[in-house]
């Protein structure tokens, strides 16, 4: 049973993880069901259309009900689907997202039938306000600190999660995957041009993607480079401002929104681009960096959270400080103005990026299912 707040065809980094994993325990021939509420997205509050999407396995979307508007998604809850876990009965449930209502419904379930229980928390440090830190005081012993398993996405999460008071013995390392089976043969795709084009995939979301930092950087590039950026994904509330930064930095012309596209669509533009920026805030993996990657695009992205883990400075792309126009624009400057480390970092990330396929990864996520299973003194796994 795998437990998270969205699932397609709502997007993030969280939903494309769910999404593959249960994908792949299919092809592994385990019986797999997904709980999900209906929701599209929560910033801003948003359900689906109510579209129905065919999925080779059960999904069961649960009406979300907004009870208070408090960070980290806490006043967001989808009270149906905890009363639903405990009829299902499953042999392993598997929550995913730290903080979440999934998550305390998985902690709900080992408590009241000791369910063997796997968390992966796709979290960070994040700014350490004062909310953060009552969040991380409150929350860990109602979810992570339940679970017989946490999957930790980075080294760098996983230390975050021992300092949550995580039973070291219980946190396992194991990466986000990429489909590489999408991006074959993509690399020939790309067209020789006189303008250079920066892409950015994600949600459109500046409090934590930081796109005014990129908007600003490119405004700072030499006046005698040709580029453009394009930007694709879902607006979170930031297309606007961007706009109309984009405008007050006169440079409202070389910035292209995209918006939500086909996923073969996405896959032109991974085709198109010549550099991949992710100006994050805070990212506790950054999904994004293993497709362009795969892609065999070089990358611009902050030094925070996991992705010091995905991207390695000076060898698959360049590391820069989060919040700093100038370094980001010296990053794409460099990288534009030496197409032979362009290329070199693209061919390198390209090779590393069969590390991060879904076919290495599942079999370790299903040995974590096993240990969970013999700790709650359940049956091993199957397959």
């Amino acid at each position: 049973m795998q437990l998270t707040q969205r699932f397609p065809p709502a997007i993030g980094g969280v939903e494309s993880h769910v999404y593959h994993l249960a994908m792949e325990l299919v092809r592994a021939n385990m019986a797999t069901e997904v709980f999900t509420t209906d929701l599209q997205r929560d910033t801003p509050f948003t359900r689906l259309n109510g579209d129905s999407v065919p999925f080779p396995f059960p999904v069961r979307r649960f009406h979300a009900t907004r009870f208070a508007n408090v960070p980290h998604g806490l006043g967001i809850l989808a009270p149906s689907m905890a009363s639903a876990i405990l009829r299902a009965r499953p042999d392993v449930v598997h929550a995913h997202a730290y903080g979440y209502f999934p998550s305390f419904v998985g902690g709900f379930a080992q408590l009241m039938r000791g369910t063997p229980l796997v968390v992966t928390p796709h979290s960070d440090p994040g700014t350490p306000t004062l909310s953060k830190r009552l969040f991380d005081w409150a929350i860990p012993p109602l979810t992570i600190r339940r679970a017989h398993r946490v999957i930790a996405v980075t080294n760098v999460e996983a230390q975050h999660l021992r300092g949550l008071g995580v039973h070291p013995g219980r946190i396992r390392v194991i990466p986000n995957g990429v489909d590489l089976s999408e991006f074959s043969g993509l690399r020939r795709q790309r067209q020789p041009r006189d303008e250079a084009e920066l892409l950015f995939v994600g949600r459109v979301y500046p409090r934590q993607k930081g796109l005014d930092y990129l908007v600003k950087a490119l405004a700072q590039l030499p006046p005698q480079r040709n580029v453009r950026l394009v930007v694709v994904g879902e607006d979170w509330g930031g297309v606007g401002d961007l706009r109309s930064l984009a405008r007050t930095l006169g440079i409202e012309d070389r910035i292209i929104f995209k918006g939500l596209l086909a996923r073969d669509e996405v896959l032109r533009a991974y085709a198109s681009a010549d550099v991949f920026v992710l100006p994050s805030l805070f990212e506790p993996f950054g999904i994004v960096l293993l497709e362009a990657m795969a892609a065999g695009l070089p990358i611009v992205t902050s030094r925070v959270g996991g992705i010091v883990d995905v991207v390695e400075d000076g060898k698959t792309g360049l590391l820069v400080p989060p919040r700093d126009p100038q370094a980001i624009a010296d990053a794409v400057e460099r990288l534009l103005s030496d197409s032979t480390l362009r290329q070199r970092m693209g061919a390198e990330a390209r090779m590393r990026a069969p590390a991060y396929s879904w076919e290495e990864l599942v079999p370790r996520i299903l040995e974590v299912y096993r240990e969970a299973m013999a700790e709650a003194g359940r049956d091993g796994v199957a397959g």
